[in-house]
């Protein structure tokens, strides 16, 4: 599995790499959530890049995108989950299926425990219950 650590304020990730499940909770008990939000809120709007986020990926690109927003004294956390979907869509009198392989779910008002439980069933693969709670 692939991950990511990404800093408001810069382009690339400031640390990624190939991560076990073991391994990963470490990383996410130490990831600076509070120091990048603050870093972020007193940047230049321009400068910021993305919001403070751990992102986990498999091989298929089936992901999870974990990020804190809001301000120091009321924030919240988000979970981005990224999979491919079939839709559909009206192309002249007809209904057509398509394969959206890059559809993303974006749920608010999350917290770490949340996160973690994402990540796990990520580690997983229980795309079921990932779909049920943040499909």
């Amino acid at each position: 599995m692939k991950y990511y650590l990404n800093h408001p304020l810069k382009t690339e990730p400031i640390e990624s790499g190939e991560i076990k499940k073991e391994d990963f909770k470490e990383i996410f008990d130490r990831f600076p959530w509070i120091e990048f939000l603050q870093k972020q809120l007193v940047a230049i709007e321009k400068e910021i890049k993305c919001s403070p986020s751990i992102t986990l990926e498999n091989k298929e690109g089936i992901g999870i995108d974990f990020s804190i927003v809001g301000e120091i004294d009321n924030y919240e956390f988000y979970i981005c989950y990224k999979r491919p979907i079939l839709r559909k869509k009206k192309k002249w009198f007809k209904t057509i299926e398509y394969l959206d392989k890059n559809w993303h779910s974006i749920i608010p008002e999350q917290n770490m425990n949340d996160g973690i439980e994402a990540f796990n069933l990520l580690f997983d693969r229980d795309f079921e219950t990932l779909e049920k709670k943040w499909g």
